[in-house]
C-alpha cells in the first residue's frame, strides 16, 4: 500500500465497552472550565469501532456528513460548530482566509484513552460558480465547508469521537447540559452498535425494499445533438474533447434516509470514496471512484481516470486497445502533468495506463505521485488541477464555455471538488462522481462521459447509464 493510500497508521484495536460515566465527567469538566472562553473548544474521546454512517443515523439533521475512503480514516459528522459559505470566483481565497482564522482560534483537548485526530473542515465545491444558483441546488451554493459538531473517526479498528463547541455563547448551564445529552446519545447508540444490538436511528428492515416509483432518463435525442454540436466544434478546431453531462429523476414512493443508501452502495464500492453532504433540505451523496488530490507534507497523490466500458473480463483488453479511449486518457494525464510539474521537484507518471474495476464499469486509469519542490496548502492544488479534462474538457476554458452555455441543467455540485483540509494544509479532495442529490421524494442522479472526435453519441449515451446503475440499484430502481 502506498504511504499516500492512508494519512493514519493502523493501530492495535481497543475494546468497544466505554466508562461512559468516566467520559461524562471528562466532558463536563473540560466544558465548565472553558466556558466564557473565547476560542473553540474540541474535545475527542474514545470510541467503539463501528460502520461511521452509524452516526448519521443516531443523528440524522442538517450538516451531516460521511467521508469514507477506500483505505484509511472514515469520517461522519452531524451539525455544525461552524459554517464557511462560499460564493463567487474568490471563493477559494475565502475559504484558506476563513479556515486559517477558525483553526487559529480553536483549542483541542483529547481523553488519555483516544487517538488524537486533529480538527479538519469537510465539504465542497460547486463545479463551477453559479452552477448551483438554481434549484434542486439553491442550498449548497458555490460551496461550503463545516467544522462538525460531532465528528466521529474510524479506522476500523479503533475510534473517535469529537465534540466542538464555542466557549463564548454556547457554554452556560443550559449549553452544557445540551452538549452533554447530544454526546450521550450519541456515544450510547455507538456503544449498542458495537454490540450488535440495533442503534436508535437505524432503518427498519423493511427498508431495503424498492422505494423507486419512476425514473424519468434524459432524453437521448437531446443528448444526440449536443454529441454532435461537440463533434462539430472538435471538427472546427475549437477544442480537442468536451465532457458532457445529463441527469435522471427519480420519482420516490417515500423519502429515504441517506444512509440507507449509502450502505446499499457498500457493496459495490469497494474501489470508491461514499461520501455525503447534508443540508436543510437535501443530501448529495455518492460512491465516487476518482481522487483529485491527497496532499500529507510535500508528498502529493492525483490519478486520471478516464476511457470507460461495461464492466467484464474480455471488455478490459478491449478497452486497453481502444484508440478513441486512449485518446481521452491521455489528454487528461497530459493535463494533470501539466499542471503540476512547474510545482514538484519529482513526478512518476506510469507510461501506460491500467484497469480500475469497478461494479459496472471499467476505467482506464493512470496513478500520479510526486514530492512538491516547496509547501503548497491543498487547496492551491485543488484550484489548480479542477477541473480536470476528465470532468469539464481541453481547452479547459472552451469546454467550461460550453458547458455553461448548452448543458440542459446545472451540474451543481456534481463533478466538483468534494473533501477535507486541516491546519496544515494536508488534505484529500476526490471528484464528486457517481452521484445523487436525495429531495424529499426525488432524486436526482447524474453522470458524464467525453467526448471526442470520434464518439458514437449512442454509445456515450449507454456509458452514462452504466455510471448510474449503481445508484438506480441503491434506490431500488433496478439490479
Amino acid at each position: 500500500m502506498s504511504a499516500l493510500t492512508s494519512l493514519a497508521p493502523a493501530p492495535a484495536a481497543r475494546p468497544s465497552v466505554l466508562d461512559a460515566a468516566e467520559i461524562r465527567a471528562f466532558v463536563a469538566g473540560r466544558l465548565a472550565a472553558h466556558a466564557g472562553r473565547p476560542a473553540t473548544l474540541m474535545l475527542s474521546l474514545p470510541a467503539p469501532a463501528v460502520e461511521p454512517e452509524t452516526l448519521l443515523r443516531l443523528i440524522p439533521g442538517r450538516y451531516g456528513f460521511l467521508w469514507h475512503p477506500p483505505a484509511g480514516t472514515a469520517f461522519a459528522g452531524c451539525g455544525a460548530s461552524h459554517r464557511i459559505d462560499l460564493a463567487g470566483s474568490a471563493r477559494f481565497d475565502r475559504l484558506r482566509r476563513a479556515a486559517g482564522g477558525l483553526f487559529a482560534r480553536l483549542e483541542s483537548v483529547v481523553h488519555p484513552a483516544a487517538s488524537p485526530v486533529p480538527p479538519r473542515l469537510f465539504g465542497g465545491l460547486a463545479f463551477a460558480v453559479g452552477a448551483a444558483g438554481d434549484e434542486p441546488w439553491r442550498s449548497f451554493g458555490d460551496g461550503c465547508f463545516t467544522l462538525p459538531r460531532l465528528r466521529y473517526a474510524s479506522d476500523g479498528r479503533r475510534a473517535t469521537l469529537s465534540l466542538t463547541v464555542r466557549g463564548e455563547d454556547e457554554l452556560d448551564r443550559p449549553g452544557r447540559r445540551r452538549w452533554l445529552e447530544l454526546l450521550d446519545r450519541a456515544v450510547a447508540g455507538l456503544t449498542a452498535a458495537a454490540g450488535g444490538g440495533i442503534a436508535a436511528g437505524d432503518e427498519p428492515p423493511g427498508d431495503v425494499a424498492a422505494v423507486a416509483r419512476a425514473v424519468h432518463p434524459p432524453p437521448l435525442r437531446r443528448w444526440n445533438e449536443q454529441v454532435e454540436a461537440i463533434r462539430a466544434a472538435i471538427a472546427d478546431g475549437r477544442c480537442e474533447k468536451i465532457v458532457a453531462a445529463h441527469r435522471s429523476v427519480v420519482e420516490l414512493a417515500r423519502p429515504v434516509a441517506p444512509a440507507t443508501v449509502l450502505r446499499r452502495l457498500e457493496n459495490g464500492a469497494q474501489a470508491a470514496t461514499r461520501f455525503a453532504f447534508c443540508r436543510p433540505d437535501g443530501t448529495f451523496l455518492g460512491a465516487t471512484p476518482e481522487r483529485l488530490i491527497l496532499r500529507r507534507g510535500r508528498r502529493i497523490a492525483t490519478e486520471a481516470l478516464a476511457g470507460s466500458i461495461a464492466s467484464g473480463n474480455a471488455h478490459a483488453a478491449q478497452l486497453l486497445a481502444s484508440a478513441k479511449d486512449r485518446c481521452e486518457h491521455q489528454l487528461v494525464v497530459e493535463q494533470i502533468v501539466r499542471r503540476l510539474e512547474p510545482l514538484c521537484a519529482a513526478l512518476e507518471v506510469p507510461p501506460e495506463p491500467r484497469i480500475r474495476a469497478l461494479r459496472d464499469v471499467l476505467h482506464l486509469h493512470t496513478p500520479i505521485t510526486a514530492s512538491l519542490a516547496s509547501p503548497r496548502h491543498v487547496l492551491e492544488l485543488v484550484e489548480l488541477l479542477h477541473p480536470t479534462p476528465a470532468v469539464g474538457g481541453v481547452p479547459t476554458d472552451a469546454a467550461l464555455r460550453w458547458i455553461a452555455r448548452c448543458e440542459d441543467v446545472g451540474r451543481g455540485w456534481y463533478a466538483g471538488p468534494i473533501g477535507w483540509f486541516d491546519a496544515r494544509g494536508d488534505g484529500d479532495f476526490a471528484v464528486a462522481l457517481r452521484t445523487c442529490l436525495l429531495r424529499r421524494d426525488r432524486a436526482y442522479l447524474y453522470a458524464g462521459a467525453g467526448i471526442v472526435a470520434d464518439s458514437d453519441p449512442a454509445l456515450e449515451y449507454e456509458e452514462t447509464a452504466l455510471k448510474m446503475r449503481s445508484l438506480l440499484a441503491a434506490l431500488g430502481a433496478g439490479a
